[in-house]
């Protein structure tokens, strides 16, 4: 029989996403995780499997809640430039908080790097790139799609999935909120008016 854990997986998965957003997925040693996370290396064997597959399984949960978070931006957001704004504030508060350490997006700025030469993790971004593009598509045709062309939806959701990316490469490199609220603000301003702009 099994013997339980001794440990809540969700807390360690937790405190594994700051360890790879503070050292990236070839930087992050195996102490590195089993010191945060407050368990042993056998256990983290047992319940996430090697440093490869926990770190697919926090990319995984990464994504998901950052996906919940840009749908709970367009849902809140009563115009388009609304939502995008929203949206962007939003990146800004994650990836760059006035307390704490400014690590950016773990799927912008370690998953990028690994993805060069682990083809589990590129496939695992390939995947979250694909899966914000049409969660941005499909929110903004939900909710404002009446007035925009197909052509230019893809346009707009191209604009804000760029500025959400360069928002988090740019707080990694210590660029100020205010900085980042200007690049936020001309990304609003852009959509607008392809928004505006006949397909």
């Amino acid at each position: 029989m099994a013997r339980p854990r001794s440990f809540d997986v969700d807390d360690a998965l937790v405190a594994a996403t700051q360890v790879f957003l503070a050292r990236g997925f070839d930087g992050a040693t195996l102490d590195d995780l089993t010191g945060a996370m407050g368990i042993n290396k056998p256990s983290l064997y047992a319940a996430f499997g090697d440093k490869e597959a926990l770190y697919a399984k926090v990319l995984e949960g990464y994504a998901a809640m950052a996906k919940s978070a840009m749908e709970s931006a367009f849902d809140a957001g009563d115009t388009l430039e609304h939502a995008g704004r929203r949206l962007l504030a939003g990146a800004i508060e994650v990836y760059a908080p006035a307390k704490g350490n400014r690590l950016g997006c773990l799927i912008a700025t370690t998953a990028t790097t690994a993805a060069g030469s682990n083809p589990a993790v590129r496939a695992v971004l390939a995947t979250f790139l694909s899966d914000v593009d049409q969660l941005i598509r499909t929110a903004i045709k939900r909710r404002f799609g009446g007035d925009l062309a197909d052509a230019n939806i893809a346009s707009v959701a191209d604009v804000l999935s760029a500025a959400m990316y360069s928002i988090a490469i740019r707080a990694r490199a210590g660029a100020s909120r205010r900085q980042l609220s200007a690049i936020a603000e001309r990304a609003v301003a852009t959509m607008g008016v392809i928004a505006r702009t006949a397909a």
